[in-house]
């Protein structure tokens, strides 16, 4: 595969219960995300249960993937949990993160820092909501 690192929107995953074979669709997506400490970019899956998008999995991604992958184009609304399993931002290990209310981008939060966004520079008081709208990301 040369290294190159190929990711489904839709994945089928197959497990074993009781002898036999059980597949089930698992719909999941790559949201864009920049690092408030490193100005970093990187990619969050999240996957849906329930209604909800659930982040299961961070991973440090260039510019060049992004757009060639399609996930600068990826606009997502819901609620955003996180799993047991997320390890947060690859580059600061935050979990918690803004949705800029200009851009629609998201940024990794740090209460220390207030609420700016990594994408566009803007700056706003941050509030804690349940549903949000988020979008891809090219500068």
């Amino acid at each position: 595969t040369n290294g190159m690192m190929i990711f489904f929107r839709v994945v089928y995953v197959g497990l074993e219960i009781g002898g036999w074979e059980i597949i089930m669709k698992v719909n999941a997506n790559i949201v864009l995300a920049k690092c408030r400490t490193q100005d970093e970019l990187y990619g969050m899956r999240v996957e849906e249960r329930d209604g909800d998008w659930m982040r299961t999995w961070a991973f440090p991604m260039n510019q060049e993937m992004a757009d060639r992958e399609g996930f600068s184009r990826m606009a997502l609304s819901g609620s955003f949990y996180e799993t047991e399993e997320y390890p947060g931002c690859p580059y600061c290990g935050g979990s918690r993160f803004i949705v800029c209310a200009e851009c629609k981008k998201i940024s990794c939060y740090h209460e220390s820092e207030g609420g700016v966004c990594r994408w566009c520079g803007y700056t706003a008081e941050v509030e804690t909501v349940e549903t949000l709208n988020v979008e891809g990301g090219e500068d």
